[in-house]
Parts: C-alpha cells; sequence; structure tokens
C-alpha cells in the first residue's frame, strides 16, 4: 500500500484567527452562556419591576436592570473582540497572510514545526482529540492546542486530508460544523 503523506505550509491572516477564535469561544467552549443567562436574570427581574409599576421607582430600576443585562454582555463581546484584533495585530496577520506552522500529515503520526520546517516535532494521532471540519478550513486540536488547516492550503487535496484524518481517527473525534 501507498504511503499516504501530506504536506501542509499553514499562512493564515487575521480573519483566519478571528474565525477561529470565535469557534473556540462561543461554538466548542460555549462560552455564550454566561452572558446569556445574566442576561435573561437581569430581563426577567426588569419584566418583574415593570410590572410593578405603580410604585414609585420601579420604571428607573426596571431600566437600570434591563440596559445592565444587554450592556454588560455587549461590552464584554466587543472587549473580546478588540482583544482579538490587538492579538492578531501583534502576530502580524493583518496587512497579508503570514506562515505560522508547517504540518507533515502521515500514517504512523503528524510532524509540526513552528519554525518553517526547520525542526519537526512529533505528535501522535493519539493525541489528537477533536477534529472540527468547516467548509473552507479545519480545526485540528490536540488537547486545548489548535492548528488551522486551510483547506485551500492543502496540497494534495481537502479530499486526502479528510480521508487520512478519518482513517487514523475514532469517529467520535470527527465533527462537521458549518
Amino acid at each position: 500500500m501507498k504511503q499516504s503523506v501530506i504536506y501542509l505550509p499553514v499562512q493564515i491572516d487575521g480573519a483566519d484567527f478571528r474565525h477561529f477564535a470565535l469557534f473556540d469561544a462561543f461554538t466548542r467552549r460555549k462560552m455564550w452562556r454566561r452572558p446569556a443567562v445574566f442576561t435573561a436574570i437581569l430581563t426577567v427581574s426588569a419584566a418583574l419591576c415593570y410590572s410593578r409599576y405603580p410604585q414609585e421607582g420601579s420604571v428607573l430600576l426596571g431600566t437600570i436592570l434591563l440596559v445592565l443585562g444587554v450592556g454588560m454582555p455587549l461590552v464584554w463581546y466587543l472587549s473580546y473582540e478588540h482583544s482579538l484584533h490587538v492579538q492578531a495585530k501583534k502576530m502580524g496577520l493583518l496587512k497579508a497572510p503570514r506562515r505560522v506552522y508547517t504540518l507533515v500529515f502521515a500514517e504512523e503520526g503528524i510532524q509540526i514545526s513552528q519554525d518553517l520546517g526547520k525542526t519537526f516535532t512529533p505528535l501522535s494521532w493519539g493525541s489528537v482529540t477533536a477534529v472540527y471540519r468547516r467548509p473552507d478550513i479545519t480545526y485540528l486540536y490536540a488537547g486545548e492546542r489548535a492548528w488551522l488547516l486551510p483547506h485551500s492550503q492543502v496540497r494534495e487535496g481537502e479530499g486526502a486530508l479528510r480521508a487520512l484524518l478519518a482513517r487514523r481517527l475514532p469517529p467520535e473525534a470527527l465533527h462537521d460544523v458549518k
């Protein structure tokens, strides 16, 4: 049987980084839950205040609760977006795509280079905890560490990468997301 080797020098830009960070935070780690619960609690509290309208101060208190319930999560989200922008700028991803690492996929494991292919670190298939495939990019996780694999940059084609991942990883580690 012919040995499958997929060589992937990865270039990402600020948009790729932002999409990944938003996916990781809000889809994978579900960080939206606490702000949503906070908003729901304060909105219900505001509704209770409004329902007691004739009482003095109920409208003011309801408005304050509603503004806080919507405003604080909004400020948190905008602060998160700003931190992504600052991080992308520090990483030099805002002006043009930049090569960030190289991965070599083979049947026996994955080799990863952070220094443009000079030295490679091995990663066993057993270390891969999850793979999330989107229409244009795949996110490969080993623990909390992730690598972005843009399909357009896979020289052997996205189908070859998908087939290799399907052969080497258990089905519960493979996820298709939109």
